[in-house]
């Protein structure tokens, strides 16, 4: 089951749109715990300069705002009575009547009910419709960022150089060189600032001691990477003993109530078993699954012999695991396909993973170098050095997100959501890693 689809439905519900409030709250990102009946549920509100914004719930679902849908979410998550949200928005949109006022008050607070409604969904990868939700204006930054870890101290200007940006979720990307005793504090750090904060690593680099200090700490949700049922498959391109770890893993998880997701690479020797890998999950209580496909040009024999699988066939195999995840009510979702590189093993890139989790996604290195989710391996600035506005205005962000605004969708498989942001078949719109790689 993909998640359910807030963005369009607000968009349509909400129609008080003034071009020009006279007066609107200051922008930038804003942490709220709000309890709706006995469910509590994180919120974050995003007032971008243009008074438009976004609000997300537990960073799992995602609406798109209006300036005067910005000032009555703000009201209601803040505590104030409607009448005075009423007033407030009188004031700064002095165009709109009152039963128009009263009736986007009304939306709003079904609205956030909606959202706030709980479930264990893991946070945001992809909008469900990104032309919906650019169709009036661009995002102002990302939804995420997947964060290499360097030296604390390092790790949490980063952290902290993001949040400033207006990025309310982090994934911590635990490296196998990673100092262990730092993950906490790390993710502490992040959860201090109100972040979202999650980990992806392989099982046998998390010690269980750690995993437990990290919920401990605040952390939300752990991705681990999941190759297949068949223990003997998943070792060999991980290490021994690392499948039966994740299932632990993934058990505790549910213990200490953080969110498990299994990360799952796709290549020609496991799409063959998927259908069982997805229900084997689903019974294990992981409901959650992300899948990067390992892709190479049709006619690239090298990649295609060390296991990469060919675009031509990424369609058929979404369309496998759509309704395999239908079968074992299980939420998926896509990563953006990575080029394999034959110069690579076929084990570097599984562990290694995706460059960034989603089209919401970007990738800070451990030196703060910034990279979209998609294209060539061009950095569009540092995040320790560059301001935000910069970075987000550089030119590979600016193809990236043209890319994403133009449409991708075809008579072949009109409806497969692996399409809703770029065409699986076509290596522009792939994680391109390989030597090479450029801006043409």
């Amino acid at each position: 089951m993909t998640e359910p689809s807030v963005l369009q439905r607000f968009i349509d519900s909400l129609k008080i749109r003034p071009a020009r409030p006279s007066v609107g709250p200051k922008s930038g990102l804003y942490h709220y715990e709000y309890l709706e009946k006995e469910w509590p549920t994180r919120f974050h509100l995003r007032i971008d300069p243009d008074g438009q914004g976004l609000l997300l719930a537990n960073a799992a679902q995602a609406a798109v705002l209006s300036a005067s849908g910005v000032l009555m979410v703000q009201g209601i998550l803040e505590g104030r009575e409607d009448h005075e949200i009423f007033l407030d928005v009188g004031k700064t949109f002095p165009d709109v009547t009152g039963d128009e006022i009263w009736t986007g008050i009304a939306e709003v607070q079904a609205l956030i009910a909606d959202l706030g409604t709980p479930g264990d969904n893991y946070p945001i990868s992809n909008l469900d419709d990104p032309y919906a939700a650019t169709r009036s204006r661009m995002l102002a930054a990302p939804l995420r960022a997947d964060v290499v870890p360097s030296e604390l101290e390092q790790t949490k200007r980063v952290l902290q150089r993001l949040w400033d940006a207006g990025i309310p979720q982090a994934t911590i990307l635990v490296q196998s060189e990673t100092d262990r005793e730092t993950v906490t504090r790390i993710v502490e750090s992040a959860e201090d600032l109100g972040m979202i904060t999650g980990l992806r690593t392989l099982a046998h680099w998390l010690p269980a001691d750690i995993l437990d200090e990290a919920a401990n700490a605040g952390l939300d949700h752990l991705t681990l990477v999941y190759i297949s049922p068949i223990p003997q498959q998943h070792d060999g391109l991980t290490a021994a003993g690392d499948h039966d770890l994740a299932l632990r893993h993934f058990a505790r998880c549910h213990e200490v109530e953080l969110c498990p997701v299994a990360q799952v690479p796709l290549f020609r020797d496991n799409v063959d078993g998927l259908d069982t890998l997805i229900a084997k999950l689903g019974d294990r209580g992981v409901s959650n699954i992300s899948f990067f496909a390992l892709a190479c040009p049709d006619d690239d024999q090298a990649a295609r012999q060390a296991g990469a699988l060919p675009g031509s066939t990424l369609p058929q195999v979404a369309t496998t695991i759509n309704e395999a995840a239908e079968n074992a009510q299980v939420r998926y979702l896509w990563e953006p396909p990575v080029r394999f590189d034959a110069t690579r093993s076929l084990s570097d890139h599984i562990v290694a993973g995706p460059r960034a989790a989603g089209d919401v996604a970007i990738r800070v290195e451990a030196d703060g170098t910034v990279y979209p989710a998609r294209g060539p391996r061009t950095a569009a600035g540092n995040i320790l050095q560059d301001d935000w506005e910069q970075i987000w205005r550089s030119a590979c962000f600016a193809r990236y997100r043209e890319r994403l605004a133009a449409p991708t969708r075809c008579a072949d498989c009109p409806d497969l959501p692996i399409c809703a942001a770029d065409c699986p078949r076509d290596g522009r719109g792939w994680s391109d890693d390989t030597t090479g790689g450029d801006d043409s």
